[in-house]
C-alpha cells in the first residue's frame, strides 16, 4: 500500500469549493451570451471559445480537480478579463459599435465572474500549498 499523495504535490486531487464551479460555469454561460449578443463576427467567435473553454474547465474540475486543473481555470479566467478590455478597447478604437453588446449585461457579468474565478482558484492552490508544507 502506497502513502497517500500530500494535498499540495503535483498528482494530488483538491477539493475546490463549489463556489469555484459554479462561477466557472456562470463564466461560461456569460460568454455564451456574449457569442449572441457581441456584434462584430471576431467578437463572437473569442466568446464563443472562452464558453466551450469553460465547460472544457468545468468537466476537468468535477472529474479530476488537481491543481494543474485549477491554475488552468485560473489562467482561462485570466484570459477571460483580458479578453473583455481588449474588447473595450477595440470599442473605443472603432467608436463602439462593432462590439457594443460586449458593454451590457452579458459583458459585465462575464467580467465579474471571470475575475471571480482568478480569485477563487488562487485561493484554493494556496490553501493546497499551505497544506502541503503542513501548517493550517
Amino acid at each position: 500500500m502506497s502513502a497517500p499523495t500530500p494535498p499540495g504535490a503535483a498528482g494530488a486531487t483538491l477539493q475546490p469549493p463549489k463556489l469555484l464551479l459554479g462561477l466557472v460555469a456562470t463564466a461560461a454561460v456569460a460568454h455564451g451570451g456574449l457569442a449572441v449578443v457581441g456584434g462584430a463576427l471576431w467578437a463572437q467567435v473569442l466568446s464563443a471559445v472562452l464558453c466551450a473553454a469553460g465547460l472544457v474547465a468545468v468537466g476537468f474540475l468535477v472529474a479530476r480537480p488537481v491543481p494543474h486543473v485549477v491554475l488552468g481555470t485560473a489562467v482561462l479566467g485570466m484570459l477571460g478579463v483580458a479578453s473583455f478590455l481588449g474588447v473595450l478597447g477595440a470599442a473605443l478604437a472603432t467608436g463602439g459599435h462593432p462590439v457594443s453588446g460586449w458593454v451590457g449585461p452579458w459583458g459585465i457579468a462575464a467580467v465579474i465572474a471571470d475575475s471571480s474565478v482568478v480569485r477563487i482558484a488562487a485561493a484554493v492552490l494556496r490553501r493546497a500549498e499551505k497544506a502541503g508544507r503542513g501548517r493550517p
